[in-house]
């Protein structure tokens, strides 16, 4: 072996090792990103005490105004649990006393106190309102966000257990941003009960790829190689494959009454989207409200008395 050979080994052996190390490197970035982003944590609490992003006024003033709802309807409040895939859930069952329940699922990193704000208009729709914390929210069991497709199955049973323990015969899914995500995957993959009536998305986009790589690049991030790579992580720890956590998927399948609730300045699923949902959506009693200044997920905070009016018109007519 001549000495040029010996130089290409030695060259083709420290290149070999430099992409591993890289390959190592950005892998070891991406489970550290995973870890902080979709897995409760030291620096992702995601408890009761705030909050997802406490530096936000507009969430603190949601927070506040449902902690007041909450005080005020506390004579009605129950405490409930289930238990579903190994894991204690936790809920708050505000019983009015009405045979119909809407079951309120917050977005990623919000616990049953964000959902406080949406629970509102309920009441003067003759419905009662149960607040869920989702896995490894508030005080839920769990670790690991499942991007909507194990919160499926948990809503599933909460269903399961205001029919059968609490004698609902109508229940209402009212879901915020990623709680869409879950309620398109109900109704398009899972089989739930009968006595499900009617879906109230607020802020469904097209996928949550779609929307976490809009974070992502918000928050000053190149996409390759690290937004790739936390996919392998997601599905490592979850055991979900995360193409299946598009609610276009599943509009297609839509059967149940659906009303979606869309801001016209929403940088994560802007009009253009906004309408594929609506069009690509199957059910035969769909109807969309726009408003015109709001942005993602804080729509109600745009025109409560609009946004209110949707919902209870169409509990009322479901």
């Amino acid at each position: 072996m001549g000495p040029w050979q010996i130089i290409l080994i030695i060259v083709g052996a420290l290149l070999g090792s430099g992409l591993l190390f890289s390959i190592w490197l950005t892998f070891a970035i991406a489970w550290n990103v995973y870890h902080r982003t979709l897995t409760r944590g030291k620096h992702t609490p995601w408890g009761r005490n705030e909050p997802s992003d406490p530096n936000n006024e507009e969430l603190w003033a949601m927070w506040n105004a449902g902690l007041m709802w909450a005080e005020k309807e506390q004579n009605y409040k129950k405490e409930v649990e289930i238990a579903n895939d190994n894991l204690k859930l936790k809920g708050e069952f505000f019983d009015f006393g009405f045979d119909k329940t809407v079951i309120i699922i917050p977005g990623r990193r919000e616990c049953l106190i964000y959902s406080y704000y949406y629970a509102m208009p309920y009441k003067t729709a003759n419905c009662n309102v149960l607040v869920i914390d989702q896995r490894a929210h508030g005080d839920s069991e769990g670790t690991y966000a499942g991007c909507g497709m194990l919160e499926s199955l948990d809503v599933i049973k909460w269903m399961q257990l205001l029919h059968d323990e609490y004698h609902q015969k109508s229940i209402y899914v009212h879901a915020i941003c990623v709680g869409t995500c879950c309620a398109s995957i109900i109704e398009g993959k899972r089989e739930h009960p009968d006595y499900l009536k009617g879906f109230i998305l607020d802020s469904t986009f097209i996928t949550y790829k779609d929307i976490y790589k809009k974070h992502y690049i918000e928050c000053g991030h190149k996409l390759f190689p690290v937004y790739y790579q936390v996919w392998f992580w997601f599905r490592w720890y979850t055991k979900v494959k995360i193409n299946e956590c598009q609610p276009i998927k599943y509009m297609p399948k839509f059967k149940t009454p659906v009303i979606f609730i869309w801001g016209k300045k929403d940088i994560y699923c802007v009009e253009k989207q906004s309408k594929q949902i609506f069009e690509s959506c199957s059910s035969l009693d769909k109807s969309v409200v726009w408003f015109e200044d709001a942005t993602h997920s804080h729509i109600r905070l745009n025109d409560s008395e609009k946004y209110d009016k949707s919902v209870i018109d169409f509990i009322n007519s479901h």
